[in-house]
């Protein structure tokens, strides 16, 4: 590629005072620990061009007029890429920045050749604005390039022909990478787990005396910043320490009058200007010309490969490419070498787990099993020691502290957080009052439950050893001016460490989590089935006590139907006789009767009753369809309903009314958790059942159903009240809101059908209720074949009623006394055949519904839904129950009203007058 410049006028920066690069004197250091603001390494070129300005020149280093030959930087300032680079290198440039494939971590190379000569590319994008770097290319660079390029193949041969121990991998790779570049020396640095460095392995001349290697450099060396830009920045050079920065000029036009000067970030610009403390850094050891690349293992900066030449020395781009490559070579054999020690270590640990869990799962005592028998918690991980904490009670194994002191410990480790798992190497730094350092610098701490009462430890003893710095790491960065000074000596300062053990390794922290899980789902599994047991023995006694109950009213009930129907025949029989005086009596017998037997129930509780049910080959998908628009209309507006239809579906084996009730029912539950309105999503799908899933659940037999799940984005439900949810009479609602029988019922109503229900919630993440339906082998009746005709609405000009109520008797009686009073009635049996109909009805003035509905949907929810439909509607409800909880304890809303069953006629017309 080649291009040519014009030259347009000079601009505004020629008068512009040039920009005040620092000496060697390290003040801005505090500032800025990466690179020197506004400035460049003189052995190349910036340009920063404006993407949204059609890629206008806004700053140039004050050397870019190398790229026409010598002209003045300031007179490319406002220009066009286009008109510097050329314009087939522009289309490329803006290709690249539109598409966003050219952040700083990963820059776009390429080469371009001008008047000027040939110049290596760097493109990035940073801040909005696109980086181009341009490095001349000397005629030698290609020739190295090829050679680097052979030489890189027999490079990484030697490597992978190493043996695949850490240290022999290292030794091959810093030989390689010196033969490649021509440097004087190059180590690799590595990082531990608290950022100090150690020079693994070092290559040099034979006449640079001074050496680094196994030496450890502090954390302070490389601050944090420093750390994250090499993982992102995976290259950096310095051809010459002592060269004198080039100032970035700035186009005066880009700037907004008033504004702050905008910076331009040059944190990944491989031309950057380091830090006078880096570059001093250098001056102490007597380096000159340097290179560091980054070594990253599994996303993390592992370390660095540096490298030292004690005059200025700057290697081809090829031999930059070549570095690079062998040192990601090397990376990539940086797990396996590191896997390679701890293996054994690792496998025999696995086989000692294995069996402490086996015999675990065999014991009736958790605490035995971990601390008794041939493999204990002591035999993992190669402590010497460990213990057992349940509260204050401690079991000590090995060469354990005193129990006084682990206690201390205990609740040291209770108090610090709420982490699962804690560890450290060395204790006595984190809790000071630690005095067993030699059998216990270093402690693995689990916790078995949330309470954090019970824990095991595990102890390492400490391991002295000595460390050998370059240079003290103990003396002060910071002296008494505040500036930031790099430590003048790389003389070995040896000290013996004190207090640390061999630190825990990843996989010995995944095998302590591995073992907690499996004590907890033990520890879980014994209190599930004692939950268990309980439960069953409280239902034994449950059905016990009803079964007495029962057994006493059957008696009662008896004995006044005999009265009541005795009553009755005797009547009949004296009014053949003509005996019309003596009915009196017999009509008081009778009322008497049947008084005591209203009393009788209304001190009863409203238990679940057995429905009579009547199942059927049902088509689900088609039932949902059906249903689809009422339950829009019940839930309203605010709620987005949403059907999924499974193709392929099978039929069930259920009552088809029931199950619409129960789909109301739980629209309706769904919709009462949405109060600001959300997504209902009714689903049926295919559920093979398997042995194991049944195991788990003791009252499902395995095999074929249909799953059909009710899903809302509402409140949700904690476990404690996903646990009661199917207990009778149970509700979270306010008084007035709920009676507590709709999920007993649907649970009911499965559990007759040989299905099973189950609840899935999180607070605040919404509700999944799934019905288990067994599947029918048969087909589905086809449509309208077991229809229900509604009732037809009349509408008189005395109103019209709609009654509800389950009881043929009540419902006729109820409806006679309406027709008497001139008032039209459409007569239902449950919330379902109500709801149809109030769609077909275009007038209705007064709703009579019992309380306890079957399928699902009572009397006080129907009336909810139905004033969805028809607000204002009033309501009279008719409850056989002892107490009227079921409508909210007296807590009625305007135009509702409540009648205890039985009751005179002429007291129901008389309520039924004063309503309308």
């Amino acid at each position: 590629m080649s291009a040519t410049f014009r030259s347009p006028p000079p601009r505004g920066l020629a008068a512009k005072t040039p920009a005040l690069l620092p000496d060697t004197a390290d003040s801005l250091c505090a500032l800025e620990p990466i690179h020197i603001p506004g400035s460049i390494q003189p052995h190349g070129v910036l340009l920063v061009a404006d993407p949204s300005d059609g890629l206008r020149v806004v700053a140039a280093s004050e050397n870019a007029g190398l790229l026409a030959g010598g002209i003045s930087s300031n007179t490319l300032l406002g220009m066009h890429v286009a008109g510097i680079l050329g314009g087939e290198f522009a289309a490329s440039l803006r290709m690249q920045a539109g598409t966003g494939d050219i952040p700083g971590e990963a820059p776009w190379e390429t080469d371009i050749v001008l008047a000027a000569g040939a110049f290596e590319v760097a493109v990035h994008s940073q801040d909005g604005m696109v980086l181009i770097e341009l490095e001349p290319v000397e005629p030698r660079d290609e020739t190295e390039a090829l050679a680097a390029s052979r030489a890189l193949q027999r490079e990484i041969a030697r490597l992978r022909a190493a043996d695949g121990r850490l240290e022999e991998l290292a030794r091959v790779a810093v030989a390689g990478i010196r033969h490649l570049t021509g440097y004087e020396r190059v180590l690799i640095y590595r990082f531990d787990r608290d950022w100090h460095g150690q020079t693994l392995a070092e290559d040099k001349v034979e006449d640079w005396a001074q050496s680094l290697d196994g030496l450890h450099f502090p954390a302070s060396d490389i601050p944090a910043q420093a750390r994250e830009l090499y993982r992102r920045s995976l290259i950096r050079w310095v051809p010459s320490r002592d060269a004198v920065p080039v100032a970035l000029h700035r186009d005066a036009g880009w700037e907004a009058p008033g504004m702050p000067e905008r910076p331009i970030d040059l944190s990944f610009s491989r031309l950057r200007s380091l830090s006078p403390v880096h570059l001093q850094y250098h001056r102490n050891m007597g380096v000159d010309g340097s290179m560091s690349l980054s070594i990253l293992h599994e996303g993390q900066l592992w370390g660095l490969m540096v490298c030292h030449h004690r005059r200025p020395h700057r290697p081809s781009p090829g031999q930059r490419a070549a570095a690079a490559a062998l040192t990601d070579a090397f990376a990539l054999r940086v797990g396996g070498a590191e896997q390679r020690g701890v293996d054994e270590a690792r496998r025999a640990d696995s086989h000692r787990l294995a069996e402490l869990l086996a015999h675990m799962a065999e014991a009736d005592d958790v605490t035995s099993a971990l601390t008794a028998g041939s493999v204990t918690i002591a035999s993992l991980f190669g402590c010497v020691g460990a213990a057992v904490v349940r509260s204050s009670m401690v079991e000590r194994l090995g060469s354990a502290p005193p129990e006084a002191d682990i206690l201390s410990l205990a609740d040291w480790l209770r108090a610090r957080g709420d982490d699962e798992i804690f560890h450290t190497d060395h204790l006595s730094a984190a809790f000071p009052d630690w005095v067993h350092a030699p059998v216990a610098s270093g402690v693995l701490a689990v916790f078995l439950a949330a309470d954090r009462a019970d824990m095991i430890l595990w102890f390492r003893p400490e391991e002295p050893h000595l460390v050998s710095w370059g240079g003290n790491p103990h003396r002060p960065m910071v002296p008494e001016g505040g500036s930031i000074l790099p430590r003048q000596s790389f003389e070995r300062w040896v000290e013996e460490r004190l207090g640390y053990a061999r630190a825990w390794a990843d996989w010995e922290l995944e095998m302590a989590a591995t073992l907690r899980h499996a004590i907890t789902e033990v520890v879980i599994r014994s209190l599930s089935r004692i939950a268990e047991l309980n439960d069953r023995l409280r239902q034994s006694q449950k059905m016990e006590a009803v079964g007495q109950l029962t057994g006493g009213i059957a008696h009662d009930f008896n004995n006044l139907l005999a009265g009541i129907v005795g009553s009755l025949e005797l009547m009949r029989s004296r009014m053949a006789q003509g005996r019309v005086t003596e009915l009196d009596r017999y009509i008081e017998a009778a009322t008497a009767s049947a008084n005591r037997a209203a009393a009788l129930t209304h001190r009863l509780l409203a238990f679940s009753r057995r429905q009579t049910l009547d199942p059927r080959p049902t088509d689900v998908n088609r039932l949902i369809a059906s249903m689809e628009e009422l339950i829009r209309r019940t839930v309203g507006p605010s709620i987005q309903v949403e059907t999924v239809m499974a193709g392929g579906l099978w039929t069930v084996h259920c009552d088809a009314n029931q199950l619409e009730n129960a789909l109301l029912n739980l629209s309706i539950n769904a919709r009462d958790a949405m109060p600001d309105g959300g997504r209902l999503t009714i689903e049926a799908a295919n559920a093979r059942l398997d042995e194991a899933y049944a195991q788990r659940h003791h009252d499902l037999e395995p095999g074929q159903y249909v799953s059909i799940s009710v899903t809302d984005t509402g409140t949700g439900m904690p476990p404690e009240v996903i646990a009661r949810a199917f207990d009778p009479f149970f509700t979270t609602k306010p008084l007035g809101q709920g009676t507590g029988l709709g999920l007993s019922m649907v649970y009911g109503f499965a559990k007759q059908s040989n299905g099973y229900v189950r609840i899935y919630s999180e607070p605040g993440q919404g509700t999944v209720l799934r019905l288990y339906l067994p599947r029918s082998m048969e087909d589905a009746a086809p449509d309208g074949a077991d229809a229900e005709a509604v009732p037809p609405a009349t509408a008189p000009e005395g109103g019209t009623v709609l009654v509800v109520d389950d009881e043929p008797v009540v419902r006729m009686l109820v409806g006679e006394v309406l027709r008497d009073l001139g008032y039209g009635v459409v007569e239902v049996a449950d919330a379902a055949q109500a709801l149809r109909a109030i769609g077909n009805m275009r007038r209705i003035d007064l709703m009579i519904t019992d309380v306890g509905l079957p399928g699902g949907m009572n009397g006080r929810q129907l009336a909810d839904a139905v004033r969805e439909i028809r607000q204002g509607l009033k309501v009279l409800f008719i409850t056989g129950y002892a107490e009227n909880a079921a409508v909210g304890n007296g807590l009625l809303e305007p135009g509702m009203q409540v009648m205890t069953k039985p009751f005179a006629m002429d007291v129901l017309a008389t309520r039924i007058r004063a309503m309308l």
